[in-house]
């Protein structure tokens, strides 16, 4: 799959990543950046999820990433249809008046399919479909933004890598999990770092003193219950808190690097 991706970079003008705005530095993949900046390509950050996040957060990260690292970096919500004109500005800037081609990239789970679906409006339109590869039966399709930009219609998706807490923020499906419980719980405990517990506790209507407690009173609160030794199933419980963050109803944010907090403010 990565190598399909790579092999779209080749051939596109601008490599468009998208990052959780809650996560922007845990759900970027710098070996994609590096491999497109190799190729000569341009790379634009879309920090997607905007509403998630208080908008001081958003301009922060802006800041950091074109300040510090000089790649442009925009914020959207691709859910509530947010942000697309100042998407296709930026992507107008990057060509700067040239003709083009996007490839939108980044984890599962961060939004890409919602960025091209909202780009396919009544202003889009299909193209020539393209082989992606010699003898690769399946082809792509490129679709019109405006009358110099075009995108491919395929999210270029980017296998979750990392530790166990990195491959859960990265979008790994959650049913794959031989044990879900373990990152159900870093989960928790990055979540808490950052916020105050209560946020949790809002979210689940229950109280709880530790992230495994909270998974029991999950369990327990929805009935499920293991039939065998009549315990909470905490399984259970872990995949719903993992699948809770990737639908995004937990709301928290980091900072970055250049900014310091020491207190949990942080709620939303």
């Amino acid at each position: 799959m990565l190598g399909k991706v790579l092999q779209l970079i080749k051939r596109s003008d601008i490599v468009a990543e998208v990052l959780d705005a809650r996560e922007p530095s845990l759900t970027r993949s710098k070996k994609i950046e590096n491999f497109a900046i190799k190729n000569n390509k341009k790379v634009l950050l879309i920090l997607n999820k905007g509403d998630l996040v208080p908008l001081w957060v958003l301009k922060a990260w802006k800041q950091y990433f074109e300040s510090n690292e000089d790649i442009k970096t925009i914020y959207i919500s691709s859910t509530h249809h947010l942000g697309t004109k100042v998407l296709r500005d930026a992507m107008k800037a990057l060509l700067k008046g040239q003709k083009g081609i996007v490839l939108f990239v980044g984890y599962p789970k961060t939004g890409k399919s919602s960025i091209i679906n909202a780009l396919k409006g009544k202003h889009s339109a299909f193209t020539s479909a393209h082989p992606l590869e010699y003898g690769y039966t399946k082809t792509i399709q490129l679709f019109k933004i405006d009358n110099k930009i075009y995108a491919w219609d395929t999210p270029g998706v980017i296998p979750p890598d990392g530790d166990e807490l990195e491959k859960i923020i990265r979008g790994y499906n959650v049913d794959r999990l031989e044990d879900p419980v373990k990152p159900a719980l870093l989960l928790i405990e990055r979540i808490l770092k950052f916020t105050s517990a209560a946020i949790l506790k809002q979210i689940y209507k229950t109280e709880f003193s530790d992230p495994y407690d909270l998974l029991v009173k999950i369990a327990t609160k929805r009935g499920w219950i293991n039939k065998t030794d009549k315990e909470p199933n905490v399984e259970m419980a872990a995949k719903a808190i993992i699948r809770d963050f990737h639908e995004g109803k937990i709301t928290y944010y980091t900072l970055p690097p250049s900014l310091n907090r020491d207190d949990k403010s942080s709620s939303v």
